[in-house]
């Protein structure tokens, strides 16, 4: 069930990993991690705001996101990167079974 007070556009903007909730963004660092999915979502309004026209999209076909991605941890180039720390869960997970 989605909360109302989250805006359908921060759905897919949004990442619980076992160190809290982040909120993905297009610059050098996420934003996270917040102990809430609220809160991480507040910060991304916040962010939005302050970036807004800052940081154009730039899609190559002009589609909507599919919600499938791919990430390389092991080159990622953000400072405080959700998707890392969240492969980085995974693979303790892996390493401790």
């Amino acid at each position: 069930m989605r909360d109302p007070k989250i805006p359908s556009s921060h759905t897919n903007r949004l990442v619980h990993t076992a160190f809290g909730w982040y909120a993905l963004t297009r610059e050098q660092s996420d934003l996270g991690p917040f102990p809430s999915k609220q809160e991480a979502s507040e910060a991304l309004s916040r962010h939005i705001h302050v970036y807004k026209g800052v940081n154009t999209r730039n899609d190559s076909d002009g589609k909507p996101h599919s919600g499938i991605s791919l990430h390389d941890s092991a080159h990622c180039h953000k400072t405080n990167c959700a998707l890392c720390a969240e492969a980085y869960i995974l693979r303790q997970g892996m390493v401790a079974s």
